[in-house]
């Protein structure tokens, strides 16, 4: 019953079973109706976006547009001061006469119009003058005063502008520097955040799926053949693996989807960033989901497994917190032009606590060079911290699973009365 053989202990060691359990929880939620189609409309939305970004919001031209006409003396200005501005979208009209021009300039069909002369223009405009034009066709009559006059002077103009072009300013960093600029430290924030909506929606399931078994006595028949820390963490692992997946899944859509198409490039040095950010996503998930887990088993309603897993999801809160009031900022600060300290600073002391290490160390690698030594500390602590919350995890759930009907008080499934 259930994936497993009734009354009968199941002895083929504890790894096998704890996989046996999350095979079982694995396979059963995969096969959802819901969680497929979930899925599915949320990958149809992806490559809905990516469609109309290419075919739409891409074509669609948000330039400010800009009438000017030419008089036959000007017409020459024509084409390389459309092709010098930038900001602004020139189009040119050439216009007969300049009497011809002020008349469309006064009926507003020309915003303005130049006349005069090549090296000596001037611009009719009926009250304003747009300035990104005007600076662009100062500039434009500058160069050409200064191309006729070097040469006038046997000078090469062509040799002069690629001489001047080769000008570069060294810049001495007395501190090392990201050369990923703000996009490092961004994917950090985005893994934070995927952490905390991550448990926001599948801790949810993982109560869910402890109550369901609870109420319906199905537990008891499970206990029967598989012990109760066993059960916490194939449970745990299964659900866990299954919104792994979706995440997975989602993700290889998106860049299916997003990458070729150049709405979003991701840098080569960005690739690390992200694989490590992954690594601290799946140890505080472990960390929190075991948490959720066995606050769960203290209620018997699914009703009150929002309240039972409060005070695991305030804490998921306060990190959150700290993520945006003291890491990022820290992290912007470093991008700037500082360095974030490795030895000293909230952010630093904040992130070797293993409840926020999975959110705060994330946007610390990603936005400054952390000591090895610091990485390897919080990492240490934050699995001890794993192992002790399973063994606590699984007290808990061990004595109070099987009491139905009020909730369990958390003392009382610690002591084990």
């Amino acid at each position: 019953m259930n994936g497993f053989p009734e009354r009968r202990r199941v002895d083929s060691g504890v790894l096998s079973t704890i996989l046996l359990v999350a095979g079982r929880e694995f396979t059963t939620r995969v096969r959802n109706r819901i969680y497929v189609i979930s899925t599915i409309l949320i990958i149809a939305v992806i490559g809905g976006f990516a469609l109309l970004q290419v075919n739409v919001f891409s074509k669609i031209n948000t330039t400010p547009t800009y009438q000017v006409g030419f008089t036959p003396q000007t017409a020459a200005l024509a084409g390389p001061l459309r092709s010098s501005t930038s900001g602004v979208d020139v189009h040119v009209t050439r216009v007969s006469s300049l009497a011809s021009g002020d008349s469309q300039v006064r009926s507003g069909s020309l915003d303005a119009l130049v006349a005069g002369t090549p090296a000596s223009p001037r611009i009719v405009v009926a009250s304003g003058v747009n300035g990104t034009f005007q600076s662009a066709l100062l500039s434009l009559v500058q160069d050409n005063e200064l191309t006729a006059e070097l040469r006038a002077s046997g000078l090469d103009p062509s040799k002069l502008y690629a001489r001047i072009d080769r000008i570069r300013v060294p810049v001495q960093r007395l501190k090392p520097s990201h050369s990923s600029g703000y996009q490092q430290p961004f994917i950090g924030i985005v893994m934070a955040i995927a952490l905390y909506i991550f448990l926001g929606v599948y801790g949810q399931v993982i109560g869910q799926g402890v109550v369901a078994e609870k109420s319906s006595r199905v537990v008891e028949i499970l206990l029967s053949t598989v012990r109760s820390g066993q059960l916490l963490v194939g449970k745990v692992a299964g659900i866990s693996a299954v919104g792994l997946l979706q995440v997975a899944v989602i993700a290889a859509a998106a860049i299916v989807f997003i990458v070729p198409n150049h709405i979003f490039s991701l840098p080569g040095s960005a690739v690390g960033t992200i694989i490590g950010g992954v690594l601290w996503f799946v140890l505080g998930l472990l960390l929190y989901a075991q948490m959720i887990a066995a606050m769960a088993s203290l209620v018997s309603r699914s009703e009150d497994v929002t309240n039972a897993t409060l005070p695991v999801m305030l804490v998921l809160v306060i990190g959150y917190l700290l993520a945006l009031g003291v890491a990022v900022p820290e992290a912007t600060a470093s991008v700037s032009g500082g360095e974030l300290s490795a030895l000293a600073g909230p952010t630093t002391i904040l992130s070797m606590v293993p409840f926020f290490a999975p959110i705060l160390m994330p946007i610390r690698i990603a936005a400054s060079a952390v000591p090895a030594w610091q990485i390897a500390v919080a990492a240490v602590l934050l699995v001890a911290c794993i192992v002790g919350v399973a063994l606590t995890a699984a007290r808990i759930y061990s004595n109070s699973v099987l009491h139905f009907g009020a909730r369990v008080n958390l003392l009382e499934a610690l002591r084990g009365s």
